[in-house]
Protein backbone atom coordinates (compact mmCIF):
# COMPACT_ATOMS: atom_id res chain seq x y z
CA UNK A 1 0.00 0.00 0.00
CA UNK A 2 2.79 2.53 0.82
CA UNK A 3 4.34 1.53 -2.30
CA UNK A 4 1.23 2.34 -4.45
CA UNK A 5 0.84 5.80 -2.26
CA UNK A 6 4.70 6.89 -3.08
CA UNK A 7 4.01 5.88 -6.66
CA UNK A 8 0.73 8.26 -6.51
CA UNK A 9 3.20 11.33 -5.36
CA UNK A 10 5.95 10.43 -7.56
CA UNK A 11 3.46 10.98 -10.22
CA UNK A 12 1.86 13.97 -8.56
CA UNK A 13 5.55 15.66 -8.72
CA UNK A 14 5.71 14.20 -12.35
CA UNK A 15 2.50 16.11 -13.09
CA UNK A 16 3.98 19.40 -11.94
CA UNK A 17 6.80 18.98 -13.57
CA UNK A 18 5.02 18.63 -16.83
CA UNK A 19 7.03 15.36 -16.91
CA UNK A 20 3.91 13.00 -17.96
CA UNK A 21 3.16 11.11 -21.68
CA UNK A 22 -0.08 12.23 -22.89
CA UNK A 23 -2.11 9.69 -21.16
CA UNK A 24 -0.29 9.67 -17.76
CA UNK A 25 -1.54 13.51 -18.18
CA UNK A 26 -4.88 12.82 -19.39
CA UNK A 27 -5.97 10.83 -16.53
CA UNK A 28 -3.91 13.48 -13.72
CA UNK A 29 -6.33 16.09 -14.89
CA UNK A 30 -9.03 14.20 -14.67
CA UNK A 31 -8.00 13.78 -11.40
CA UNK A 32 -7.28 17.20 -10.92
CA UNK A 33 -10.83 18.46 -12.60
CA UNK A 34 -12.54 15.81 -10.38
CA UNK A 35 -11.66 17.81 -7.62
CA UNK A 36 -13.11 20.58 -5.65
CA UNK A 37 -10.93 23.91 -4.77
CA UNK A 38 -12.87 24.85 -2.45
CA UNK A 39 -11.57 24.99 1.28
CA UNK A 40 -14.66 25.31 2.74
CA UNK A 41 -15.80 22.22 0.87
CA UNK A 42 -13.03 20.19 1.45
CA UNK A 43 -12.31 20.93 5.06
CA UNK A 44 -16.27 20.06 5.30
CA UNK A 45 -15.51 16.54 3.72
CA UNK A 46 -13.57 13.73 6.22
CA UNK A 47 -11.29 12.17 4.44
CA UNK A 48 -13.24 8.77 3.36
CA UNK A 49 -16.09 11.25 2.34
CA UNK A 50 -14.09 13.16 -0.23
CA UNK A 51 -12.32 10.06 -1.62
CA UNK A 52 -15.56 8.82 -2.75
CA UNK A 53 -16.68 12.17 -4.21
CA UNK A 54 -13.23 12.49 -6.11
CA UNK A 55 -13.69 8.68 -7.13
CA UNK A 56 -16.90 9.00 -8.24
CA UNK A 57 -16.31 12.40 -10.00
CA UNK A 58 -13.22 10.60 -11.76
CA UNK A 59 -15.59 7.52 -12.76
CA UNK A 60 -17.95 9.92 -14.38
CA UNK A 61 -15.13 12.02 -16.54
CA UNK A 62 -13.81 8.95 -17.72
CA UNK A 63 -17.12 7.59 -19.02
CA UNK A 64 -17.60 11.12 -20.52
CA UNK A 65 -13.52 11.77 -21.87
CA UNK A 66 -12.81 11.61 -25.72
CA UNK A 67 -12.40 7.38 -26.47
CA UNK A 68 -9.80 8.63 -29.30
CA UNK A 69 -7.64 10.59 -26.53
CA UNK A 70 -7.56 7.23 -24.35
CA UNK A 71 -8.03 4.00 -25.49
CA UNK A 72 -10.89 1.85 -23.29
CA UNK A 73 -8.09 -0.73 -22.75
CA UNK A 74 -5.73 1.73 -21.13
CA UNK A 75 -8.43 3.51 -19.23
CA UNK A 76 -9.70 0.07 -17.69
CA UNK A 77 -5.75 -0.40 -17.20
CA UNK A 78 -5.20 2.85 -15.61
CA UNK A 79 -8.51 2.31 -13.77
CA UNK A 80 -7.86 -0.75 -11.82
CA UNK A 81 -4.51 0.88 -10.84
CA UNK A 82 -5.96 3.73 -9.79
CA UNK A 83 -9.14 1.67 -8.10
CA UNK A 84 -6.19 -0.54 -6.05
CA UNK A 85 -4.90 3.05 -4.57
CA UNK A 86 -7.86 4.85 -4.43
CA UNK A 87 -7.65 5.05 -0.54
CA UNK A 88 -4.24 5.82 -0.45
CA UNK A 89 -4.66 8.34 -3.00
CA UNK A 90 -6.93 10.47 -1.16
CA UNK A 91 -4.22 9.91 2.12
CA UNK A 92 -2.05 11.37 -0.25
CA UNK A 93 -3.69 14.47 -1.27
CA UNK A 94 -4.51 15.72 1.83
CA UNK A 95 -1.19 14.67 2.96
CA UNK A 96 -0.17 16.60 -0.10
CA UNK A 97 -2.37 19.61 0.40
CA UNK A 98 -1.14 20.09 4.35
CA UNK A 99 2.74 19.96 2.63
CA UNK A 100 2.06 23.25 0.17
CA UNK A 101 -0.22 24.70 2.12
CA UNK A 102 1.95 25.71 4.90
CA UNK A 103 1.68 22.74 8.16
CA UNK A 104 5.29 22.32 8.96
CA UNK A 105 6.53 19.15 8.17
CA UNK A 106 9.59 19.97 10.35
CA UNK A 107 9.25 21.58 13.65
CA UNK A 108 10.22 25.29 13.20
CA UNK A 109 11.01 25.09 9.31
CA UNK A 110 8.19 26.75 7.06
CA UNK A 111 7.44 24.38 4.21
CA UNK A 112 8.02 26.02 0.98
CA UNK A 113 11.98 26.00 2.34
CA UNK A 114 11.37 22.29 1.74
CA UNK A 115 9.48 22.76 -1.47
CA UNK A 116 12.13 22.82 -4.27
CA UNK A 117 14.40 20.12 -1.86
CA UNK A 118 14.19 16.48 -3.00
CA UNK A 119 12.71 13.93 -0.02
CA UNK A 120 14.05 10.82 1.18
CA UNK A 121 12.60 9.02 3.69
CA UNK A 122 13.16 5.39 5.24
CA UNK A 123 9.91 3.82 5.42
CA UNK A 124 11.17 0.05 5.92
CA UNK A 125 12.26 -1.88 9.04
CA UNK A 126 16.10 -1.91 8.47
CA UNK A 127 18.69 1.32 8.13
CA UNK A 128 18.91 2.78 5.10
CA UNK A 129 22.34 4.21 3.53
CA UNK A 130 22.53 7.08 0.99
CA UNK A 131 24.86 9.32 -0.60
CA UNK A 132 24.64 13.22 -1.11
CA UNK A 133 26.00 15.27 -4.12
CA UNK A 134 29.34 16.18 -2.12
CA UNK A 135 29.46 12.64 -0.89
CA UNK A 136 28.62 13.03 2.71
CA UNK A 137 26.59 10.03 3.84
CA UNK A 138 23.73 9.21 5.68
CA UNK A 139 22.17 6.49 7.65
CA UNK A 140 18.28 7.13 8.09
CA UNK A 141 17.00 4.73 10.94
CA UNK A 142 13.11 3.52 10.41
CA UNK A 143 10.73 6.38 9.79
CA UNK A 144 13.43 8.95 9.23
CA UNK A 145 12.70 11.86 6.37
CA UNK A 146 15.69 13.65 4.74
CA UNK A 147 15.35 17.02 2.66
CA UNK A 148 18.38 17.99 0.30
CA UNK A 149 18.88 19.35 -2.58
CA UNK A 150 20.12 18.30 -5.83
CA UNK A 151 23.40 20.33 -5.61
CA UNK A 152 24.54 21.97 -3.17
CA UNK A 153 25.01 26.02 -3.32
CA UNK A 154 28.58 27.34 -3.47
CA UNK A 155 29.01 28.72 -0.14
CA UNK A 156 27.48 26.07 2.01
CA UNK A 157 25.31 23.00 2.19
CA UNK A 158 21.98 22.51 4.02
CA UNK A 159 19.84 19.55 4.77
CA UNK A 160 16.79 19.81 6.65
CA UNK A 161 15.95 16.34 9.08
CA UNK A 162 13.00 14.69 10.89
CA UNK A 163 14.02 11.65 12.67
CA UNK A 164 17.23 9.16 14.07
CA UNK A 165 19.75 9.93 11.02
CA UNK A 166 23.80 9.21 11.45
CA UNK A 167 25.90 11.73 9.21
CA UNK A 168 29.33 11.32 7.50
CA UNK A 169 30.30 14.85 6.33
CA UNK A 170 32.56 15.13 3.21
CA UNK A 171 34.98 18.19 4.43
CA UNK A 172 34.92 21.24 2.77
CA UNK A 173 36.53 24.12 4.49
CA UNK A 174 34.66 26.32 2.29
CA UNK A 175 31.02 25.28 2.24
CA UNK A 176 30.34 24.42 5.76
CA UNK A 177 26.96 21.67 6.55
CA UNK A 178 24.10 22.55 8.12
CA UNK A 179 21.57 20.27 9.13
CA UNK A 180 18.10 21.89 10.32
CA UNK A 181 16.15 19.62 12.39
CA UNK A 182 13.63 20.30 15.11
CA UNK A 183 14.45 24.12 16.13
CA UNK A 184 18.22 23.17 16.51
CA UNK A 185 20.96 23.98 13.81
CA UNK A 186 23.87 21.52 13.57
CA UNK A 187 26.97 23.44 12.05
CA UNK A 188 29.84 20.67 10.69
CA UNK A 189 33.17 20.95 8.55
CA UNK A 190 34.07 17.11 8.18
CA UNK A 191 32.84 15.02 10.83
CA UNK A 192 30.42 12.12 11.94
CA UNK A 193 27.76 12.24 14.13
CA UNK A 194 24.04 11.03 15.01
CA UNK A 195 21.03 13.15 15.27
CA UNK A 196 18.37 11.27 17.43
CA UNK A 197 14.83 12.56 18.00
CA UNK A 198 13.06 11.60 21.53
CA UNK A 199 9.24 11.84 21.38
CA UNK A 200 8.31 11.14 24.89
CA UNK A 201 10.87 13.92 26.08
CA UNK A 202 9.90 16.04 23.12
CA UNK A 203 14.17 16.54 23.07
CA UNK A 204 16.48 16.14 20.15
CA UNK A 205 19.88 15.14 20.52
CA UNK A 206 23.17 15.60 18.35
CA UNK A 207 25.90 13.16 19.31
CA UNK A 208 29.52 13.11 17.45
CA UNK A 209 31.70 10.06 16.53
CA UNK A 210 34.43 12.41 14.86
CA UNK A 211 35.66 16.12 14.25
CA UNK A 212 34.12 18.91 15.92
CA UNK A 213 30.28 20.58 15.48
CA UNK A 214 28.43 23.66 16.73
CA UNK A 215 25.30 23.21 17.82
CA UNK A 216 22.14 26.29 18.61
CA UNK A 217 19.08 26.37 19.06
CA UNK A 218 17.37 28.64 16.32
CA UNK A 219 14.47 30.65 16.66
CA UNK A 220 14.75 30.71 12.39
CA UNK A 221 16.42 27.40 11.57
CA UNK A 222 16.15 28.02 7.70
CA UNK A 223 19.35 30.81 8.88
CA UNK A 224 22.20 29.17 8.73
CA UNK A 225 24.26 31.82 10.65
CA UNK A 226 25.38 30.64 13.95
CA UNK A 227 24.03 33.10 16.21
CA UNK A 228 22.50 32.79 19.67
CA UNK A 229 22.66 29.81 21.94
CA UNK A 230 25.36 27.57 21.30
CA UNK A 231 27.64 24.60 22.32
CA UNK A 232 31.00 23.15 20.68
CA UNK A 233 30.81 19.79 20.61
CA UNK A 234 34.10 17.18 19.90
CA UNK A 235 34.57 13.50 19.51
CA UNK A 236 32.40 11.54 22.37
CA UNK A 237 29.93 14.18 23.45
CA UNK A 238 26.68 15.06 22.96
CA UNK A 239 23.86 17.63 23.14
CA UNK A 240 20.51 17.42 24.10
CA UNK A 241 17.57 20.43 23.56
CA UNK A 242 14.54 19.97 25.24
CA UNK A 243 12.07 22.13 23.30
CA UNK A 244 9.75 22.86 26.48
CA UNK A 245 12.69 24.54 28.34
CA UNK A 246 14.01 26.05 25.43
CA UNK A 247 17.59 24.30 26.75
CA UNK A 248 20.73 22.74 25.58
CA UNK A 249 21.74 20.31 27.88
CA UNK A 250 25.67 19.04 27.34
CA UNK A 251 26.91 15.03 28.31
CA UNK A 252 28.61 12.72 26.90
CA UNK A 253 27.60 9.69 24.43
CA UNK A 254 26.73 5.99 25.86
CA UNK A 255 30.42 4.55 24.93
CA UNK A 256 32.89 7.13 24.45
CA UNK A 257 35.49 5.97 21.92
CA UNK A 258 38.92 6.46 21.82
CA UNK A 259 40.20 9.56 19.86
CA UNK A 260 41.25 9.01 16.31
CA UNK A 261 43.73 11.65 14.64
CA UNK A 262 45.42 11.24 11.21
CA UNK A 263 48.66 10.08 12.54
CA UNK A 264 47.14 7.76 15.17
CA UNK A 265 49.05 4.36 15.50
CA UNK A 266 47.50 1.07 16.68
CA UNK A 267 47.94 1.26 21.10
CA UNK A 268 48.61 4.45 20.79
CA UNK A 269 47.32 4.67 24.81
CA UNK A 270 49.08 2.37 27.10
CA UNK A 271 46.99 1.31 29.98
CA UNK A 272 48.90 -0.94 31.98
CA UNK A 273 49.31 1.37 34.83
CA UNK A 274 52.31 0.26 37.21
CA UNK A 275 53.06 2.38 40.69
CA UNK A 276 50.82 5.48 38.69
CA UNK A 277 49.01 8.37 40.35
CA UNK A 278 45.56 9.08 39.75
CA UNK A 279 46.57 12.09 38.48
CA UNK A 280 48.90 10.17 35.99
CA UNK A 281 45.89 7.82 35.22
CA UNK A 282 43.48 10.79 34.74
CA UNK A 283 45.60 12.30 32.50
CA UNK A 284 46.09 9.15 30.46
CA UNK A 285 42.16 8.77 30.13
CA UNK A 286 41.72 12.19 28.89
CA UNK A 287 44.01 12.18 26.01
CA UNK A 288 42.61 9.02 25.22
CA UNK A 289 39.22 9.68 25.02
CA UNK A 290 38.96 13.36 24.70
CA UNK A 291 37.11 13.54 27.81
CA UNK A 292 37.32 16.20 31.20
CA UNK A 293 37.92 13.83 34.81
CA UNK A 294 38.11 16.33 37.77
CA UNK A 295 39.27 15.28 40.79
CA UNK A 296 37.09 16.90 43.57
CA UNK A 297 39.16 15.00 46.60
CA UNK A 298 43.04 16.26 46.96
CA UNK A 299 43.90 13.07 48.44
CA UNK A 300 42.61 11.19 45.69
CA UNK A 301 46.06 12.72 43.93
CA UNK A 302 47.96 10.51 46.76
CA UNK A 303 46.71 7.16 45.34
CA UNK A 304 48.83 5.14 43.83
CA UNK A 305 47.15 2.31 41.33
CA UNK A 306 48.89 -1.02 40.44
CA UNK A 307 46.70 -2.14 37.21
CA UNK A 308 46.46 -3.89 33.83
CA UNK A 309 43.09 -2.30 32.24
CA UNK A 310 44.96 -3.07 28.39
CA UNK A 311 41.61 -5.65 27.71
CA UNK A 312 38.85 -2.73 29.00
CA UNK A 313 37.07 -1.61 25.99
CA UNK A 314 35.31 1.11 27.42
CA UNK A 315 36.14 4.65 29.27
CA UNK A 316 33.22 3.84 31.85
CA UNK A 317 34.84 0.21 32.53
CA UNK A 318 38.16 1.49 33.04
CA UNK A 319 36.87 4.38 35.94
CA UNK A 320 34.85 1.45 37.44
CA UNK A 321 37.61 -0.72 38.02
CA UNK A 322 40.14 2.34 39.18
CA UNK A 323 37.45 3.57 41.49
CA UNK A 324 36.73 0.10 43.19
CA UNK A 325 40.49 0.03 43.74
CA UNK A 326 40.53 2.98 45.67
CA UNK A 327 36.83 3.20 47.37
CA UNK A 328 36.11 6.15 45.08
CA UNK A 329 32.94 6.58 42.99
CA UNK A 330 32.45 8.59 39.37
CA UNK A 331 29.71 10.49 38.61
CA UNK A 332 28.68 12.57 35.09
CA UNK A 333 27.85 16.37 35.58
CA UNK A 334 27.01 17.64 31.81
CA UNK A 335 30.28 16.10 29.86
CA UNK A 336 32.66 16.17 32.75
CA UNK A 337 33.36 12.91 34.86
CA UNK A 338 33.83 14.11 38.25
CA UNK A 339 35.88 11.71 41.03
CA UNK A 340 35.35 11.55 44.45
CA UNK A 341 35.94 9.88 47.50
CA UNK A 342 38.59 9.72 50.68
CA UNK A 343 41.52 9.35 49.09
CA UNK A 344 44.44 8.04 50.06
CA UNK A 345 47.05 9.06 52.87
CA UNK A 346 50.21 10.91 51.21
CA UNK A 347 53.57 8.15 51.22
CA UNK A 348 56.56 9.66 52.92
Amino acid sequence: MIKNLRGFLKLLERYQRNELDPKEKRIMDIWYESIDHSDENQNRLSEDQAGKVMWAAMESRMEASDRQEISRRSVRRLYFKLAAACVLLVAGFFSYRTFVRGGEVISGVKNEVLENMRRIQNSGSGSMAFTLSDGSKVVLEPGATLYYPVRFERHERNVFLKGNVFFEIAHDSSRPFFVHANNIVTKVLGTSFTIRENAKTESIEVAVMTGVVEVRKAEDPQESTMEGDKVILTQNKKVTFFNEEEKLVTGLVETPTLIQTKTEQPHRFDFNYAEKSLPEIVSVLENAYGVRIVIANEKLRNCIINADLSQEKTLFSQLEILCESISAEYQLVGDTVALSGQGCEATK
